[in-house]
């Protein structure tokens, strides 16, 4: 090599390294807007104008971050109605509504989202057409037990199938059906309650992991179909909050109640697109962002077998 080519190689190398230290700012920068930026920064969007009708309608709405995300829209005056399983439930959560937020209204509609036909669907989507959804909050969901492979799943192929229509279904169905009036209208609300469990190709949650990741993927593409319409799609990726389905005992900093929950993910309707919905879930997910694909899989299904054997030894023990 002559003189001259080396020092072609070296302004080669040189450039290549400032880009590569530019893109790991950039990444550093974006990881930061997504944790400082869209928690502490940047300003509330006004619902009722992004949504362009009053009512808002939560699927399993009794329990949970649903119950939640129900309370905190009845407080901003949103009308609410209703869906879940357990007739009985709904009755006293909508009291519990009424009686916290005098002035609203709130209907419900008691419904098993493990129904797998769109003739199932059919009397709740009649009630829906009747009124103006300006909020839709896709929850309702189901979890695996404990994480196992997928052919030791407690359950079986039954338990699968029914995680699986729960998970994928609803969105599906509830979205396409708002959707309709809401390009009329060219306003509304879609906001679709994810999982962590999205964000990594989780060893041993299998179903629910692949199930919560289809929820990440249809959103995205809905908010590319539907932006242009003036319509908000925003998907949710919580960590670990006090609710039924968690399984996972983890730090209280890291643990929010479903109340303050549903308030911090409320406040980043229309700021972002794709959240975790809290600021210190917000922190853990960016640091499993910046991990090679390969290592997060890796330490996630470690985690796991060990969650598992914990979970099979405290039942060993009860019995």
């Amino acid at each position: 090599l002559t003189f001259s080519s080396m020092d072609a190689w070296s302004i080669i190398l040189f450039v290549l390294g400032y880009l590569f230290l530019a893109l790991v700012a950039l990444r550093l920068l974006a990881s930061l807007y997504r944790i400082i930026g869209v928690y502490f920064l940047c300003s509330r969007r006004d619902l009722h104008a992004r949504a362009g009708a009053r009512w808002a309608v939560i699927t399993g709405a009794t329990d949970g971050i649903g119950k939640a995300y129900a309370f905190e829209l009845a407080d901003q005056k949103f009308d609410i109605f209703l869906v879940s399983r357990t007739a009985s439930k709904l009755f006293e959560t909508k009291k519990e509504i009424l009686e916290k937020i005098p002035g609203v209204n709130v209907a419900s509609y008691a419904f098993d989202f493990t129904a797998p036909t769109h003739d199932d669907y059919q009397p709740l989507l009649n009630e829906l057409a009747k009124i103006e959804v300006g909020v839709l909050v896709n929850n309702v969901g189901m979890a695996i037990d404990c994480p196992e492979a997928m052919h030791e799943v407690e359950g079986g192929i039954a338990a699968l199938a029914r995680i699986s229509t729960c998970n994928s279904l609803p969105v599906i169905i509830l979205s396409s059906s708002v959707l309709e009036q809401m390009v009329k209208r060219k306003k509304g609300v879609i906001i679709n309650i994810s999982s962590a469990a999205a964000l990594t190709e989780m060893a041993y949650w299998n179903v629910y992991s692949a199930g919560k990741r289809f929820m990440l993927h249809l959103s995205n593409i809905l908010r590319q179909e539907y932006s242009p319409h003036g319509i908000t799609v925003q998907c949710i990726t919580p960590m670990g909050v006090s609710t039924k389905l968690k399984i996972v005992d983890t730090i209280v900093f890291f643990e929010p109640s479903a109340t303050k929950f549903a308030r911090s993910a409320l406040k980043t309707v229309g700021v972002i697109g794709e959240t975790t919905g809290y600021f210190a879930h917000q922190i853990q997910a960016e640091m499993i962002g910046l991990m090679p694909t390969w290592l997060a899989n890796k330490l996630m299904a470690i985690f796991n077998l060990k969650l598992r054997a914990s979970i099979h030894a405290k039942r060993a023990n009860k019995a």
